[in-house]
């Protein structure tokens, strides 16, 4: 009986700590924008990267995107001239677009060294278009912790449908999506931050 507890006492730990660290990182969005409102520009000032995608799309038409990537810095305390003064990681990434009128907005929580810790995605198109909610837990890379919320047509509200440990086989394309974004980002962030001034 002990031994079959602790892989559950491991998962709600690990779950804890990775809440406390999205809290955190929703906690420096938040004061990001209150000084982006106020224009109040003090160290540490806002450190993120944001692209914007206008287009149109066959079929569905007007296509808007927004993506922000916010990340970790440290200084390079062994400073060389073949290296950068300042190390810079990715943290934190909200990514809002839409397909016509479908909405959709997912968020990807990272580690210092870059592992993803943590996936939030809200997906119009989930449950028969009803629209859902994925939760995904990560610890080093891997995938322990899964939950999916479906939105209660008359409420207007997400209710929980799924807690397990795999992706249910009928969210399996909306979680590639997901393991897709979040190998994109990392490679978005490089390329952004490697052609930029630091």
């Amino acid at each position: 009986m002990i031994a079959s507890c602790v892989p559950t006492l491991w998962a709600q730990d690990a779950i804890s700590t990775i809440r406390k660290h999205y809290a955190e990182a929703q906690e420096m969005v938040a004061q990001y924008a209150e000084w982006e409102k106020e224009g109040e520009w003090s160290m540490p000032c806002p450190m993120y990267y944001e692209v914007n995608i206008k287009q149109n799309l066959p079929g569905t038409g007007y296509h808007k995107e927004r993506i922000r990537l916010y990340f970790y810095e440290k200084e390079n305390e062994e400073w060389d001239a073949d290296e950068p003064m300042l190390f810079r990681s990715l943290h934190f990434v909200t990514w809002k677009y839409n397909y016509a009128a479908r909405e959709f907005y997912e968020e990807y929580l990272y580690d210092q060294k870059g592992n993803i810790e943590f996936a939030y995605l809200r997906n119009a198109d989930m449950d028969h278009f009803k629209g859902g909610e994925m939760r995904c837990y990560f610890q080093d890379g891997k995938l322990f912790k899964v939950l999916v919320s479906i939105r209660n047509e008359e409420t207007d509200k997400y209710e929980q449908k799924y807690s397990g440990t795999t992706v249910p086989k009928e969210y399996a394309s909306v979680y590639e999506g997901c393991q897709h974004e979040i190998g994109r980002f990392k490679q978005l962030f490089k390329e952004i931050d490697g052609e930029t001034f630091h």
